[in-house]
C-alpha cells in the first residue's frame, strides 16, 4: 500500500507535466500524419547495411572514415535493435522522440519564462510544427539531428542555469552534453565559447553577488540607504513596475537559500579545456584529422569561402522568421513565391516578434536592478545561435534541417523575453497562432525538398515488393523494367535484404531489364516491375506482361489444353518465328485435323500423323499474334469438361 501511495503522490505532483507531454504527443502524431517511411536508401539504407553486416565495435567506433560520431552510431545500434525489420516503425519512433523533445524544451521555457505555462505549451507547439523538422521525421538518420539539437540546447540551458544560479553541477553536465553533442554531430564542436562565456559570465556575477553580501555588511548608514532602496522598489512594484528577477524567476540569482557552489572557477576551466582536447584527441586517434568533413563528400577546409558563408549565415537567420530562401529542392518554396496570404501571415508574425522585442527591451530597462544579468543572458543565447549559424554556413549550401536547432534556441529566446512582458508575454502565443497557418502550408509541399520524391520512389518499391508479397518475395526474383531512376548497384542489391528476417532470402537483389522480352517466359517465381514517373513510383506489371504475352482468350488453359474451338493472344518477342508442339493423346487414324488462323488469316492445316506434331508460325518480333483453333476431334473418355468444348489437345510454343 505504501509503494501505490507513492505512486499515487508522484503522479499528482506530475500530472500537468503528463498531460502536457500526451497534448504535445498527440500533436506531433496530428502534424506528421501522412509522412511514411517504408524503403530505406541512400544514407538511410547504409547505416543499415553496415548494422546489418558489422560488428558492435566496427558499427558503433568505426576507424579510419571521414567522421566519428559513436554517440549517434550507439543510438542508431539501439533502434535498430528494438525495431529491426520494422522500417514502417522509424517514423512513429522519430515523432515521439522529437515530442520528447518538445516536452523537456516546454520544461525549459516554463523555467526561463518565469513560469508561464501557457505560453511555454504555445511555443513547444511551434517548435513541433516547424517545417524544419522534415529529415527528423521523415528519415531513419533524423535521428542524428534529433540527438545533436536536444544535445545541444541541453547544453545552453545548463550553462544558463550555471550562469544564473551558480549550480557548478549544471556546469558539469553542460560540458558533458558538449562531448555528446560533438560526437553526434562533430559541427556542434563550434559551441566550446558558449562553455567559457557562462564560465566568464558565472565568475563576474559570483565576484558582484560577493561584493554585494560585503557591501550588506557594511556600516548603519549604509544600512539606511539600503533600506531606503528597498522602499523604492517597493513602490515601483506596487506601480506595476517587472518583479522579475526576485527569487525563484527567470535570471534570478538562485532560489530562496541556495549558496554559491563554491567550486573554483579554476577547475570548471580545467574541465571544459580537458573536454575538449579529449574531443580533439579521439578525432585525431579515430580519423586522422581535425578538420571536419563538408556535406556531399567535400571537406571544409577546401570549400570555404567567406563570401559565401556570410550569404549562408543571412539565409538561416531567414529561415528562422519564416522567410525561405534558395533554390525550391532545399527550402521548399521562396518567400518571394508563397501565396499571398501564407506572405501576410509570415510578416505579421514578424510585426508580433518585432513589438515583443520592443516590449521586452522597455522591461528590460524599467528592471534597473536586473539589467547586466539580462544583458549577460541575451548574450548567452545570441552567441549559441550565433555559432549554429556560423558551424551551418561553411559548408557548399543551407539545408533547413541545420537551421532547426537555431529555431529552438529563438523560441527558448522568446520565452525568456516573455518574463519581462507582463500581459504583453500573450504576443509569443498570438506569434505561434500566426505561424501555424504557413507552416502547415510548408508542410503540405515537403515533396518539393530535395530527399522527398526518391523517398516516394522508394516507398512505392517496398509497397510493391514487400508490402504486396510478404515473406514470399524472396522466393520470387524482382525485375525493374528499364532504370531511369538510375538505382545504384548497392541499392539494388541491398533493397530487399532490409526485410529479410532470418537473413536466408534467396533472391534479395533486384535485376534490371530494357524490356519484358529479356525473360524468354513468365513464371510464377518472378515479380516485374514498371516505373511510373507520374506517380513518382513503380508498377506491378506482372500480370499485364502475362496476358500481354500470353492471353488465354477462350478455350485455352495454363496448362497447355485447349478445347476444339479455342483462341490465344500473344506478343512476340525478338524472334522471327514460333513452334507449335502439338500433342494429341489418342489413337491417330490420319482424320485428326486443326484448322489454324493466324490473325484472322486461313493457315494450311495441322494434320496429326502422329501423336506428337509441330507446327510453324511465321510472326515478326513484337508483333501481337492471335491463333484460332478449330479442331475435329477431342479426348475420348475424357474424365474432365472444362468449357463449352471438350478438350483438344495440349500446345506449348517455342522460339523458332
Amino acid at each position: 500500500m505504501e509503494v501505490l501511495h507513492r505512486i499515487a503522490d508522484e503522479f499528482e505532483k506530475r500530472k500537468d507535466d503528463l498531460l502536457v507531454f500526451a497534448l504535445l504527443l498527440g500533436f506531433g502524431f496530428f502534424i506528421n500524419r501522412g509522412v511514411e517511411l517504408k524503403g530505406l536508401y541512400m544514407d538511410d539504407l547504409y547505416l543499415w547495411s553496415c548494422y546489418g553486416e558489422q560488428s558492435f565495435r566496427e558499427f558503433v567506433f568505426p576507424m579510419g572514415g571521414t567522421r566519428f560520431r559513436f554517440v549517434f552510431y550507439l543510438a542508431a545500434w539501439l533502434e535498430l535493435f528494438f525495431l529491426g525489420n520494422h522500417v514502417t516503425w522509424m517514423v512513429p519512433f522519430n515523432i515521439v522522440l522529437n515530442s520528447i523533445i518538445a516536452w523537456s524544451l516546454y520544461r525549459i521555457f516554463v523555467k526561463v519564462s518565469g513560469g508561464r505555462k501557457l505560453v511555454s505549451l504555445a511555443l513547444a507547439a511551434a517548435y513541433l510544427l516547424s517545417r524544419m523538422s522534415y529529415y527528423q521525421i521523415g528519415q531513419f538518420y533524423g535521428l542524428m539531428e534529433s540527438l545533436g539539437l536536444w544535445a545541444a540546447v541541453g547544453l545552453l540551458y545548463g550553462v544558463y542555469v550555471y550562469v544564473n544560479e551558480k549550480r557548478a553541477s549544471a556546469y558539469f553536465w553542460a560540458n558533458g552534453l558538449y562531448f555528446l553533442a560533438s560526437f553526434i554531430h562533430e559541427r556542434y564542436m563550434v559551441l566550446l565559447p558558449v562553455l567559457l562565456l557562462g564560465l566568464v559570465f558565472g565568475r563576474w556575477a559570483g565576484i558582484r553577488e560577493k561584493r554585494s553580501r560585503e557591501w550588506s555588511a557594511g556600516s548603519p548608514e549604509e544600512e539606511e540607504v539600503r533600506r531606503d532602496a528597498g522602499r523604492s522598489r517597493s513602490r515601483a512594484s506596487r506601480s506595476g513596475a517587472p518583479r522579475t528577477g526576485r527569487s525563484g524567476g527567470p535570471g534570478t540569482g538562485r532560489k530562496p537559500g541556495a549558496s554559491s557552489s563554491g567550486v573554483s572557477g579554476w577547475l570548471l576551466l580545467a574541465v571544459t579545456a580537458a573536454t575538449a582536447v579529449l574531443i580533439q584527441v579521439i578525432r585525431l586517434f579515430t580519423i586522422g584529422t581535425l578538420s571536419p568533413a563538408g556535406t556531399g563528400g567535400t571537406d571544409v577546409a577546401d570549400t570555404f569561402k567567406i563570401s559565401d558563408a556570410i550569404v549562408h549565415a543571412w539565409e538561416q537567420v531567414a529561415f528562422v522568421f519564416g522567410r525561405n530562401s534558395g533554390p525550391d529542392y532545399l527550402c521548399i518554396e521562396p518567400f518571394a513565391k508563397a501565396p499571398s496570404d501564407i506572405r501576410f501571415l509570415i510578416l505579421a508574425s514578424n510585426a508580433v516578434l518585432g513589438l515583443a522585442v520592443l516590449i521586452f527591451l522597455i522591461g528590460m530597462i524599467r528592471d534597473r536592478g536586473r539589467v547586466l544579468a539580462h544583458g549577460r543572458n541575451l548574450v548567452l543565447f545570441l552567441a549559441f545561435i550565433a555559432l549554429c549559424i556560423g558551424s551551418s554556413s561553411v559548408t557548399i549550401r543551407v539545408e533547413m534541417r541545420w537551421v532547426y536547432v537555431v529555431y529552438a534556441a529563438a523560441l527558448l529566446v522568446l520565452a525568456y523575453m516573455t518574463s519581462l512582458m507582463g500581459p504583453a508575454g500573450f504576443l509569443a502565443i498570438l506569434y505561434a497562432a500566426l505561424i501555424f497557418p504557413a507552416e502547415t502550408y510548408y508542410r503540405e509541399h515537403w515533396s518539393n525538398l530535395y530527399l522527398w520524391p526518391d523517398q516516394m520512389k522508394y516507398n512505392s518499391l517496398a509497397e510493391e515488393t514487400v508490402e504486396k508479397y510478404g515473406d514470399d518475395i524472396f522466393d520470387k526474383q524482382v525485375y525493374i523494367i528499364r532504370d531511369t531512376y538510375e538505382i545504384s548497384e548497392f541499392t539494388a542489391e541491398t533493397f530487399l535484404k532490409v526485410y529479410d528476417r532470418d537473413g536466408k532470402g534467396k533472391n534479395t537483389e533486384l535485376r534490371f531489364i530494357d524490356s519484358d522480352f529479356d525473360l524468354p517466359e513468365i513464371t510464377d517465381d518472378m515479380v516485374i516491375l514498371g516505373e511510373d514517373p507520374e506517380a513518382n513510383g513503380f508498377q506491378d506489371v506482372t500480370e499485364f506482361v502475362k496476358t500481354r504475352r500470353f492471353n488465354l482468350a477462350y478455350g485455352s488453359y495454363d496448362d497447355g489444353w485447349i478445347d476444339e474451338k479455342a483462341r490465344i493472344v500473344f506478343e512476340n518477342g525478338d524472334h522471327d518465328g514460333l513452334v507449335l508442339r502439338c500433342y494429341y493423346p489418342g489413337k491417330i487414324t490420319g482424320d485428326q485435323v486443326c484448322r489454324i488462323r493466324l490473325n484472322g488469316k486461313q493457315m494450311p492445316d495441322l494434320v496429326f500423323t502422329d501423336n506428337n506434331m509441330e507446327y510453324e508460325i511465321p510472326a515478326a518480333p513484337h508483333q501481337t499474334i492471335s491463333l484460332e483453333f478449330s479442331c475435329n476431334f477431342y479426348v475420348k473418355d475424357a474424365k474432365e469438361r472444362r468449357g463449352e468444348d471438350r478438350l483438344s489437345m495440349i500446345v506449348s510454343m517455342e522460339e523458332k
